[in-house]
C-alpha cells in the first residue's frame, strides 16, 4: 500500500475518533436524563489520576510496560503467520 493509501486511511479513522467523540459530547446531558428516568446509575466516573511526579513517572513506565508487551504480541503474532 503506497503512503497516500496510508495516510488516507489514518485520516479517516482520526476523522471517525473526532466525529464520535463530538457525538458522545453533544448527547451526553440525554443520555444522563435517560439514565435517570430509566433508574440507572450514571457511568461512573474516571479515577483522578495521578498527583506526584513520582506517581505520573510510576504510571507511564507502568503503561509504557503495557504498551512495549503489547507490541510485541503483535510481532510475535505477525512473525508466526508469515513463516507458516
Amino acid at each position: 500500500m503506497n503512503r497516500h493509501f496510508t495516510d488516507a486511511r489514518y485520516y479517516f479513522r482520526r476523522g471517525f475518533e473526532h466525529l464520535y467523540a463530538g457525538i458522545d459530547e453533544e448527547t451526553e446531558p440525554l443520555r444522563h436524563q435517560l439514565m435517570e428516568r430509566f433508574g440507572r446509575e450514571p457511568e461512573a466516573e474516571e479515577e483522578v489520576g495521578p498527583q506526584t511526579r513520582r506517581e505520573r513517572v510510576e504510571y507511564e513506565a507502568r503503561r509504557a510496560a503495557t504498551r512495549s508487551r503489547e507490541a510485541a504480541g503483535k510481532v510475535r503474532r505477525r512473525v508466526g503467520r508469515t513463516s507458516s
